[in-house]
């Protein structure tokens, strides 16, 4: 595996480990790029990306992006199922009205179709 960078790659070794550890074997990074800031918003979890971390890292995001004064961030997701899920929609219906009664960040979400080209962004 590897990672997109300007500079010397990053090289990623996937860890093997056995079926009946106890341990998670899953980590989750939860990312938002700021091209215009040069800047990368990272979160960490232990275990899969579901909608209950996906509503915690989008309650996150609002609070950072409110804290700095935006009105509104503008999202463009994939049609992952953590981002798609009912439980993620119904909290980004809930913060907006909250957002419009007593003020903060929007989350204006936009998802790409599922049959979306993939571009390299490098090249």
């Amino acid at each position: 595996m590897h990672t997109w960078c300007e500079e010397a790659p990053l090289h990623l070794v996937e860890k093997q480990v056995a079926a009946k550890d106890p341990e998670a074997k899953a980590i989750a990074c939860y990312g938002l790029y700021l091209p215009q800031l040069h800047q990368m918003l990272l979160r960490f979890v232990c275990g899969r990306p579901v909608s209950a971390v996906t509503c915690l890292f989008l309650a996150w995001l609002m609070t950072y992006f409110a804290a700095q004064g935006k009105r509104a961030l503008v999202l463009i997701w994939d049609n992952a199922s953590w981002h798609i899920s009912q439980e993620v929609r119904q909290w980004i219906r809930s913060h907006n009205r909250t957002v419009k009664q007593r003020g903060g960040c929007r989350l204006i979400m936009y998802r790409l179709p599922s049959k979306s080209p993939w571009l390299n962004p490098i090249e």
